[in-house]
């Protein structure tokens, strides 16, 4: 595949249709642009304030809202340190290479993490989760709620209300799905909802924000050696006055803010969530009347990232780099479904007209390669 070089006066040229990180509108790019005050400026904290406030709307929740100046995997390893002391037992519930990644993450800090799944494709189902707290106690569970490697959604609504149900504390991977799909995080009783802003919020990386309960901070407030960089308690001490322990940044800060204003404001929050839901709903249509199938099991598939199976067996390598020679950019399967799948990304601005265009000039490309 021949690689696009580093375009120093025009950067990438490229429409991206990936999971992350996305195509980003010039709006969002000029927000960046414009100067900023200091992180401990009342500017700053004004601007922090209406991320805060803005989280919480997005998230149906009034749990404290944090940001961290990371990925959306600062997160995860912080619900590790934070909230597993060393005797406990921490549930991973994995179904695929991110589930896989939060289990690793429990093993390198040397906590009791015991990993339970399925088979790539398919979702954790409530029987599932009601036979592993019958055989065992956990006292955090951790899950994603989209699956960016496999397209899969888990269903929220039945599982986590199983493991609140037996006192666990409960940590939500919405890595590819916070902004783009909707999740109601009191209603639930998610103890932490955590994601990165490159993928839904269509934010450039380097940020990633998080709701945290009241039931985690108690909890927070038991374990040692919590860590220093991502140590919940020392963010909320910061947050209470709106901002960051350390340096953020602030750039990303300021997209995030005008980002949230938009939509809540001008787009809406339902009307954003049905709209990624015709995206997902149009990308599976067309990935079913060219021959594809999709990879997530039937009522489970992402409504941000589409995982398409390669049974046609075409070249993935070639329909992606003749692709690119077009202007978009869409992505091979993750680690080890490369070749055996590719990877849509649907989450962000995409409109469905862009979808549209996208999915016209790839289907050209399939056509010519058969």
């Amino acid at each position: 595949m021949p690689e696009i070089h580093f375009n120093k006066k025009k950067g990438s040229q490229l429409k991206l249709f990936t999971p992350g990180p996305v195509y980003v509108p010039k709006r969002i790019l000029d927000e960046m642009s414009k100067p900023n005050d200091t992180h401990r400026s009342l500017a700053y904290r004004e601007m922090h304030q209406l991320v805060e406030e803005g989280l919480k709307k997005l998230l149906y929740t009034s749990n404290e809202c944090l940001i961290f100046t990371s990925s959306a995997t600062g997160i995860m390893e912080a619900c590790v340190r934070n909230l597993l002391k060393n005797d406990e037992k921490g549930l991973f519930l994995s179904i695929g290479a991110f589930g896989d990644r939060w289990h690793q993450i429990g093993v390198t800090n040397g906590k009791i993490s015991i990993k339970e799944g399925v088979e790539w494709g398919n979702a954790i189902k409530a029987d599932l989760v009601n036979e592993l707290f019958t055989k065992d106690q956990y006292d955090v569970v951790f899950v994603q709620a989209n699956e960016t490697s496999t397209g899969v959604y888990n269903p929220l609504e039945e599982i986590v209300p199983i493991m609140k149900d037996h006192n666990a504390l409960v940590c939500v991977d919405a890595t590819s799905s916070m902004a783009g799909i909707k999740v109601e995080v009191d209603k639930l009783g998610i103890d932490v909802c955590l994601a990165s802003v490159q993928k839904c919020f269509t934010i450039p990386p380097g940020l990633a924000v998080c709701s945290i309960s009241q039931a985690a901070i108690d909890k927070a407030k038991e374990v040692n050696n919590r860590g220093y960089y991502f140590d919940f308690l020392e963010l909320l001490k910061k947050n209470k006055v709106h901002e960051t322990p350390n340096t953020p940044p602030i750039p990303q800060i300021r997209a995030l803010a005008a980002q949230l204003d938009y939509i809540l404001n001008q787009e809406g929050l339902e009307n954003r969530f049905k709209r990624h839901t015709q995206l997902g709903e149009f990308t599976r249509k067309w990935a079913v009347e060219r021959g594809f199938e999709m990879f997530p099991e039937k009522g489970y598939e992402s409504n941000t990232v589409s995982t398409i199976k390669n049974n046609i067996e075409i070249d993935i390598s070639k329909m992606v780099s003749t692709l690119m020679d077009r202007g978009y950019k869409i992505v091979n399967g993750y680690g080890d479904l490369k070749n055996k799948t590719f990877r849509i990304g649907h989450m962000g601005e995409i409109t469905l007209k862009e979808l549209k265009e996208m999915l016209e000039v790839l289907t050209g490309i399939i056509s010519s390669m058969k």
